[in-house]
Parts: C-alpha cells; structure tokens; sequence
C-alpha cells in the first residue's frame, strides 16, 4: 500500500493528498484544492536578539483583519484565509515598521510564507534595504529610506504599485513596478514586487528572472536566494533549487523556511535521511508549522515505513485539529492504519 501527502512549501502549488493504494483500495484518495489557507511567517531582528512577542496585523484592503503575537523563536501563523493579496504589518515602537505583501494563491499552495527583518529605530541605516522574500514577496517598507536611495519618481511608482497590490490589481501594480525600474534599474524592491506578481500570475519565467536580478543586486539577501529556491522547487528544478536553498541557508542557517524548502527539495532528489534531518530541524525551529509533519508523511510512505508515516498523522491531527485537511488526514490515516 502506498499513498502519498505532497506538501509544497511557500507559493508553490496546492496541498494534496493522494493514493495509489494498490491491493486493498482501488480508489486513489484525494484531498481537493482547498478553499481557505495560511499566511505562516517568521520575524527576526538585524544584528540583535529577539525580544520575545511582537504583535503581527494582518490587512486586507486598507483594513485590519486580524492580529497575532508571534511566539518566543518570532514564528506567527494567520489561518483560514481566502485567495487574496493581504498585508503582514508591524508597528512597534522600537522598530521601524513593516508593511510586507503576501499574496494568497491555493491553485498554487494552501501556505504562503514570509520572512520579516525587524531594524531598530535608534540603529543609523547606512547600509543596503533591508532583505526582502521575493517567493512570497514579502519586503520591508521603509519609503524614507528608498527615498534617499533611489529617484523620487522611481519611489512615486513603487507607491503606486504597492497600493494596487493592496487592492489585488496585479496587472496594474506590474506597470507601476516596470516603470519604476525604468527609471531606476537599481531598484531592486521594485524587482521583488513584480516577480511576485508575476508568480502569482503563473508567469514562472518572468518571475525568476526579476528574483534573479534582485539577488544580482543584492547578494547578501538570504531570502533572495531562498525564494528562487522556492520558485525552482516549484517548477521541478531541483538541482537549481538544491543550489539556490544553499546558498540562502549560508546567510540564515536558522530559518524554518529554508530548511522546510532544503527538506522538500532533498526528498524530491530521494534523499530520505537528508531531506528527515531538514524536516526535523524545521519542526525545532518552528514546532507550530504542522504541515511539516504532512510532508514527513511523504518521506516516510515513499520508503514504506508506515508506522512513522502514522505517528505523523497523529502529530498532525493533535497540533491542528481544526485545520482545513483535518477530515482527510482521518480518512488516510484509518486506511494506513487498517492495512498495517
């Protein structure tokens, strides 16, 4: 018996469980394209500790829905969420605000992540923008400070797409963001705005070659690298994504993220106990990504260790009982344990 839960980190592709349950089940089992997701993030603080909780907001529209404190590591989750460009803001006084795009797409995957970069007010910014995460495409805002980097003109029509992304006009923030950069080259927010609209868009090609330019233009940016990964997972390139999540994980070696990616990427490449040591990780680094345990479930079935792939379903429905895949994971779960 065989069947498989393919979990897809970021903004790759839909969550799905499926079967090709040989001998007992000549039905394959299936989880559907889900109506509702999660916009699941992480935050840390540049060149300092982190404090310990920080209140996350979500918007949508203008509009404030929602709000989290993130827990002690700075992991926080938004969950039932439907397809839609939200913002993830944070107004704290001993920071500089953060007000980060997260596009929502289920067609593509139930999860989107973002990675926020807290700076301190009283620290003198006089180095390049802070790090962005162009997979998701979420970016720090801090206009003051692209305003005395880049052309006023160039900042006008960021601003321009920034408020169409809000609005979910993807076309239209596509133009404000190309004009932006036709007026400053350089600018490379602009690059990680635009390939994240058109990654949700499903113009894959487009959407890479904006993150590749953003990782041109800003080496040490980990989640540039870790966002192509992202990409390149996605569209089955997983040598490339192999490389890519590397060399991310060399300027953040601790990020949920990209060791939930390195995991993904190593099963994949059928690199059981490489890819069992990342997804393990990952659970230490962030232990409220449940899914995680979903996509040990694929590594565990793919090389017939049932018991392991039933204890992780178990983990699953105990961390997140009320989750959208809940009913189907029973479902999968009294069928393993029915052929063991």
């Amino acid at each position: 018996m065989s069947f498989v839960v393919s979990v897809m980190p970021y903004a790759f592709r839909k969550l799905i469980l499926y079967g090709a349950v040989s001998l007992l089940f000549s039905i394959p089992l299936t989880l559907c394209a889900q109506e509702t997701g999660r916009i699941v993030g992480e935050v840390r603080v540049i060149r300092g500790d982190f404090p310990g909780r920080i209140l996350v907001e979500l918007q949508f529209r203008g509009a404030p829905i929602a709000s989290r404190y993130t827990d002690e590591q700075g992991n926080f989750e938004f969950d039932s969420l439907v397809d839609d460009a939200y913002r993830v803001v944070i107004r704290d006084e001993h920071y500089y605000p953060v007000d980060e795009l997260a596009v929502l797409n289920t067609a593509i995957s139930t999860i989107t992540t973002v990675s926020i970069n807290l700076t301190r007010r009283e620290a003198v910014q006089k180095e390049p923008l802070p790090n962005r995460d162009n997979g998701s495409n979420p970016y720090m805002v801090d206009l003051a400070e692209y305003r005395r980097q880049f052309p006023k003109k160039a900042v006008k029509e960021f601003e321009r797409g920034l408020d169409s992304d809000r609005k979910g006009k993807r076309d239209e923030g596509i133009r404000h963001y190309e004009k932006a950069l036709s007026l400053a080259p350089d600018f490379y927010p602009a690059h990680n705005n635009l390939g994240s609209d058109y990654l949700a868009k499903r113009d894959f090609k487009s959407a890479q070659d904006q993150f590749e330019q953003a990782i041109k233009l800003n080496q040490s940016d980990a989640q540039a690298h870790l966002n192509l990964a992202n990409l390149l997972l996605m569209t089955k390139n997983y040598e490339g994504a192999l490389s890519s999540v590397q060399e991310g994980l060399k300027r953040q070696p601790n990020s949920p993220l990209g060791q939930f990616l390195l995991g993904s990427i190593y099963e994949r490449l059928g690199k059981f106990p490489e890819a069992e040591r990342a997804l393990r990780q990952t659970l230490e680094l962030a232990p409220k990504m449940s899914r995680v345990r979903l996509e040990l479930v694929n590594l565990y079935l793919a090389q017939q260790k049932k018991a392991e792939a039933t204890a992780e379903l178990k983990a699953f429905l105990k961390d997140s009982p009320d989750d959208p895949l809940a009913p189907k994971v029973k479902e999968a779960l009294n069928k393993l344990e029915a052929s063991r």
